[in-house]
């Protein structure tokens, strides 16, 4: 196992590459060809085939083979590496999760796998690598390593271990009454199993065995009778928290049909097949070298995603200094907070990265962003602040982007904030309405050119985002067009010509061309037409996912809205929740075919929650006068169903408000 090899970074989507000629693979090998290895983890060029001791040239790490001309390749990163337990690791060592690191973000598909693959294992099973350096010796106590790769897979060991002590420590309590079962067993190994951990040297100080940034995962993994902090749960801590609760789950099927005894004894084999479980910890010897290796091992064909790389990048590259390097990792947690908003996946920050980018400078495709910001900030630490900075302010606009329920902000004196704009807002909550994220890059750049300049004015801001919203609701939620490329470089390019523009004529010019290239888009009249004809509410009846998608509640209140706004009989900024769809002739008479007339846009009115119970199933003659008052629109069409003097409008009168509704709404209320 201990030769000596070079390791080699090949420009390949494997990762590290090991030159095996002088290597002998060793056993470890043969359980990677044999099926005992995690399928995901040999790929990475990090399995048990790479257990030696090695030295790589920092230049091969950062240039790979092809190094330029009059660069030496002797300055090796020392490299030392054993395979070790993961009861081995939590026994021998205490980890740290750096502030470069990323988020826990393992789904439940990679929980199952590490349920059936290596708790479910019949004897030890290969788990794939950790590279640490140590950040901290310590002569009679365990030093502490801090990860640059593998937490997720000793985060999720420690997870689960901490789901066996409670269930130990369940049964214990549940059944500390029957004569021939024995707690104190049951309760001395969930204090066994807790000393995974925490562990404490030789003065009876705690640590952490794994430390990770925040409080919930020491609260709620490590020690549950701490006293709780009460912060907010991010996003990392939401994906822990499912990971325990996945864990809770398979434990407790696990154990719950057997009796006391073996309820231990199972809970035993579930731990110990997770403390057998191999991995092959990689230690380096600086924490430069740490970000080194990182940026190295993610960028060539690895899981890492965008987000992880920038953090990275940022945190090595703003600072030297440890409290400033804590400093931009705090900060950089507040932009990935802002921008998921509740949403655990990553993949949102990668999506944001990439638009705020395309919003300030020419389009990258996204493989090609991270080169690209690499090459922005590597004139000195500044320029990752300032990249930063940007993150930070388009982050603050990004929260609110897919939000249907996004409400006008206050204004305050002397700032000029786009979403203190009752109509602004209206278009934001309407793009989020109709799921469409393609316009960001647009949004980001009028924001910031209202907030920090006085080049565009507020009617200009307000009219942008209103020919967006009135393209996308033929577009996109009414045909259902899918957004293109062309699309996509189409607000690109007007977000950044509005970036640069340096006067009031050249935002204006930006502004004109891009309403001429949306009015140019837009999908044919007759399909639109008729698209908006076939709207309808129904929402007693059993849809398609597709058909409750184009009738749902918000969307077709939106719509009865919009007309009521155009006419101005309500201010902008109404909360839609608060409203109510009234059906005029009763739902009662419909039949279950969600194309019945009832069911239709002809049929449907806008009113107060209030007005809607108190009229009920009632006659058209009898509440009309309610529906005149009440309405937030009421339609010439309407009027003309009044002077008929009927119970209920027939399918012609309901098909003709149809028809007249479609033509106001493409000639007046969404025509560009």
């Amino acid at each position: 196992m201990h030769q000596v090899v070079r390791l080699v970074l090949l420009r390949s989507m494997q990762g590290l590459v090991v030159d095996r000629g002088q290597a002998d693979l060793g056993a470890d090998h043969q359980d990677c060809k044999q099926g005992k290895l995690m399928p995901s983890i040999c790929m990475r060029g990090l399995c048990a085939c790479a257990t030696v001791q090695a030295g790589v040239s920092r230049n091969e790490m950062q240039w790979g083979p092809e190094m330029p001309e009059g660069i030496s390749s002797n300055e090796l990163i020392p490299i030392k590496s054993q395979t070790m337990t993961i009861q081995n690791c939590f026994q021998q060592c205490l980890y740290d999760v750096p502030n470069f690191q990323r988020p826990y973000s393992w789904s439940e598909e990679q929980l199952a796998d590490f349920w059936n693959d290596v708790v479910l294992a019949n004897g030890d099973f290969f788990f794939g690598s950790t590279v640490t350096w140590v950040s901290e010796k310590r002569e009679l106590f365990k030093s502490t390593h801090s990860i640059i790769d593998g937490q997720q897979r000793l985060t999720t060991s420690a997870i689960l271990l901490s789901v066996v002590r409670d269930a130990f420590r369940k049964v214990a309590c549940s059944f500390a009454g029957l004569s021939d079962f024995n707690a104190g067993a049951a309760e001395s190994q969930a204090t066994a199993t807790q000393k995974y951990l925490i562990t404490e040297d030789d003065d009876g100080k705690s640590y952490p065995v794994l430390h990770r940034p925040g409080e919930i995962f020491y609260e709620v993994i490590q020690n549950p009778n701490a006293i709780p902090s009460n912060v907010e749960w991010n996003g990392s801590d939401r994906q822990i928290g499912k990971a325990r609760s996945f864990f809770e789950a398979k434990v407790t099927a696990e154990i719950k049909e057997l009796p006391p005894g073996e309820q231990v004894e199972r809970l035993k084999v579930i731990r110990s097949n997770a403390l057998k479980a191999r991995v092959i910890q990689v230690e380096l010897t600086s924490e430069e070298d740490g970000f080194l290796v990182f940026e190295t091992l993610n960028t060539r064909g690895t899981d890492l995603r965008l987000s992880d790389l920038v953090k990275n990048l940022l945190i090595r590259g703003g600072s030297t200094e440890v409290a400033d390097r804590n400093t931009i990792s705090e900060r950089w947690g507040r932009v990935v907070e802002r921008v998921q908003h509740g949403n655990a996946s990553m993949d949102v920050v990668d999506r944001f990265i990439w638009q705020s980018w395309n919003s300030r400078r020419a389009a990258v495709k996204e493989p090609e962003l991270f080169k690209a910001i690499s090459q922005l900030v590597s004139i000195n630490s500044a320029a990752h602040l300032d990249y930063l900075q940007e993150l930070e302010t388009d982050a603050a606009t990004y929260r609110w982007l897919d939000s249907e329920d996004v409400q006008v902000q206050g204004k305050s004196a002397g700032a000029r904030n786009a979403f203190a704009l009752p109509e602004f807002v209206d278009s934001v909550r309407a793009l989020a309405i109709f799921n469409v994220t393609v316009a960001n890059s647009t949004i980001f750049a009028v924001v910031r050119k209202f907030q920090e300049t006085n080049l565009i004015k507020q009617a200009q801001v307000i009219s942008v985002l209103r020919f967006v919203e009135s393209f996308h609701f033929q577009y996109t939620a009414l045909t259902n067009s899918t957004s293109t490329g062309g699309t996509r470089a189409r607000y690109n390019r007007f977000a950044v010509r509005l970036e640069n523009a340096k006067s009031a004529s050249e935002v204006s010019a930006a502004i004109a061309d891009l309403k001429k290239r949306l009015h140019d888009s837009l999908p044919d009249r007759a399909k639109a037409h008729l698209a908006f004809r076939s709207l309808f509410y129904a929402p007693k009846l059993n849809l398609t996912r597709a058909q409750v998608l184009r009738s749902r509640k918000i969307f077709i209140a939106y719509i009865l809205m919009s007309f009521a706004k155009l006419e101005r009989l309500l201010p902008a900024g109404q909360n839609l929740t608060t409203w109510s769809i009234e059906h005029i002739k009763p739902q009662s008479k419909a039949s279950l075919d969600y194309r019945d007339p009832v069911y239709s846009i002809g049929n449907l009115t806008l009113l107060t929650e209030s007005l809607n119970s108190a009229l009920g199933n009632a006659p058209l003659s009898s509440k009309i006068d309610e529906l005149r008052k009440g309405s937030a629109y009421f339609d010439p069409e309407l009027g003309s169903w009044d002077a008929s003097s009927t119970d209920c409008p027939s399918d012609a009168q309901i098909e003709k408000r149809s028809d007249f509704l479609a033509d106001d709404a493409l000639d007046r209320v969404w025509n560009l």
